[in-house]
């Protein structure tokens, strides 16, 4: 056990003095790796609650049928409920009455239409009609519509959709731009490794001379490229982990409208927070494994 730990402080050691033997370089490699994870941090932010709103939206995404109002009996309703829960698309059907769709338009509209309460009611019973892919509601209120006894339908017309597919693209380029800042921290982080390694040669060559092992020899250097993404993530992990809640608090958990609610930031803090230290030891660790390998191997 002593051993493992000499051997670990004497790796420690060598990748710290690494990174102050070429301070310049290393500093512009964390600087980067924390500029690229802060951003990386950023997109998962942006992409999660991507996803959260989607989600939320197509929750909410119902199909209102109205059905003819000379359809009345329970027997017709029932009938027309079986028909349109035949339908593909259709995971859920749920009825309301005319006096249902009363209430809701005099909630909606005003007051104003509280008169026509009891027998003074003309509007028909109705369906909400919850889909089960929101991507196709439109072409499943097409089909219901065609159904004989469905007097009109709506679902929020092609906005709703459109928004979805938005969120879509959003979520999708966040993910591109991430994918491109972890290549160029790999790029930024190997390069570091590869120049400290062409340094130290002479020193490689003393202790390949007394007997060291090659994985001896590499694990300083590959320590120091993790030592170089986990500094290089520590900051944005931080700001993440104590800016959200503040941002969290100051926006009372919603964006704009409760159907955009933030997520908690217990979640954030640990999905995104430690997800971005994970992506720095990442990014470290295969830099530095790739630099190493490549360059020693070259100089044998």
């Amino acid at each position: 056990m002593k051993r493992i730990l000499n051997l670990f402080l004497y790796e420690l050691k060598y990748a710290f003095r690494g990174i102050r033997k070429h301070l310049v370089l290393s500093f512009s490699a964390i600087s980067s790796m924390a500029v690229s994870v802060f951003l990386i941090g950023c997109f998962l932010l942006i992409g999660i609650h991507v996803d959260h709103f989607a989600a939320n939206v197509q929750q909410d995404m119902q199909i209102h049928v109205v059905l003819d109002s000379n359809l009345t009996s329970q027997d017709e309703i029932d009938s027309m409920e079986k028909k349109i829960k035949k339908i593909d698309n259709v995971e859920t059907v749920i009825f309301s009455s005319k006096d249902d769709e009363l209430e809701l338009m005099i909630r909606e509209k005003g007051e104003a239409f509280s008169q026509y309460r009891g027998q003074e009611n003309p509007l028909s019973h109705a369906f909400f009609v919850v889909v089960k892919e929101s991507s196709m509601i439109e072409e499943t209120a097409a089909e219901i519509e065609t159904l004989e006894g469905v007097d009109s339908t709506a679902f929020g017309g092609s906005s709703v959709t459109e928004l979805i597919h938005l969120m879509d693209v959003v979520r999708k380029a966040g993910y591109v731009l991430s994918a491109l800042l972890l290549i160029l921290s790999l790029y930024l982080i190997y390069n570091t490794i590869r120049t400290t390694i062409y340094s130290r040669q002479d020193e490689i060559n003393i202790m390949r001379t007394v007997g060291a092992t090659d994985s001896f020899i590499r694990t300083p250097f590959e320590v120091q490229g993790i030592l170089i993404g986990l500094l290089g993530a520590l900051i944005p992990f931080l700001l993440v982990y104590f800016g959200y809640p503040i941002l969290y608090e100051r926006m009372n958990g919603v964006l704009f409208a409760s159907l955009f609610s933030l997520i908690d930031s217990s979640t954030i803090r640990y999905i995104v927070g430690f997800g971005m230290l994970g992506c720095g030891l990442f990014v470290g660790f295969f830099a530095s494994f790739f630099a190493v390998r490549k360059t020693i191997k070259a100089k044998r």
